[in-house]
């Protein structure tokens, strides 16, 4: 019986873990716009130029569970800007978007992209 209760209580606790986890990931298209980051391209900056802030979107531990997708590569890259900015950088190098097909299961004829990039702090000068 104290078996089947711990069982039930660990289950309970992961389900609320879980779902409090991922309530912070959907964004309201009420919310503020962060002001554009530049994109570089290879080659664009000399490496001695900048310092790399962070990889996007892979550094986050969701990302082992699930990659974000966006309905377009224009919000895939405004999402990655956000994410820049939340963590200080002030540029992204070497963005891509590579649609993603939807012929498994389930079955969707919704346009996904999966959006990546190197947010880049630029030194001055």
């Amino acid at each position: 019986m104290k078996i089947r209760n711990a069982w039930l209580a660990a289950t309970v606790a992961g389900s609320a873990y879980v779902l409090c986890a991922c309530a912070g990931v959907a964004q309201s298209d009420g919310e503020q716009r962060v002001p554009q980051l530049r994109i570089y391209t290879f080659g664009e900056i000399g490496m001695s130029r900048y310092d790399v802030v962070g990889r996007l979107p892979v550094e986050s531990w969701r990302t082992a569970f699930r990659l974000p997708t966006f309905p377009s590569q224009e919000q895939g890259i405004a999402a990655l800007q956000t994410e820049a900015a939340k963590l200080g950088a002030d540029g992204l190098l070497n963005v891509s978007c590579l649609d993603q097909v939807r012929g498994q299961w389930p079955s969707s004829t919704e346009p996904a992209f999966l959006c990546y990039g190197i947010a880049i702090r630029v030194r001055p000068g």
